[in-house]
């Protein structure tokens, strides 16, 4: 027979801390700061998402309570749970290869530049 301990019981705390800006979270303990969002440009063929602009990247500051805060980062662009929970290093090696991704997508950016010059 299973134990109960007086944490199976406890009621969560409903306070908020100051970064939360979570609502209609009653009677939780999940804590959310405001979200960030990489949206990209629709596919000019409208292939995709019938050319409409989507989200790419989405994160957001989360924590439960009696859990350390992580960055959540979620590559299907929200909160679906395809994501990650990062710690500061975490969000570190993420943002040393955004830098990495950022530079090479300039080169090749400037490449499709020279290809299809003439073309605008």
């Amino acid at each position: 027979m299973r134990k109960i301990q007086a944490a199976d019981m406890a009621a969560p705390s409903g306070v908020c801390p100051p970064w939360c800006t979570a609502i209609n979270h009653l009677n939780d303990d999940v804590h959310q700061g405001a979200p960030i969002q990489l949206t990209v440009p629709g596919d000019e063929t409208g292939t995709y998402d019938d050319g409409e602009p989507y989200a790419l990247l989405w994160a957001a500051l989360v924590c439960r309570d009696g859990q350390p805060p992580r960055i959540y980062l979620d590559a299907l662009g929200d909160a679906s749970g395809g994501g990650t929970r990062l710690d500061v290093a975490g969000v570190d090696a993420v943002l040393a290869d955004l830098r990495l991704y950022a530079d090479r997508l300039q080169q090749m950016r400037n490449h499709l530049a020279q290809i299809t010059e003439g073309e605008q």
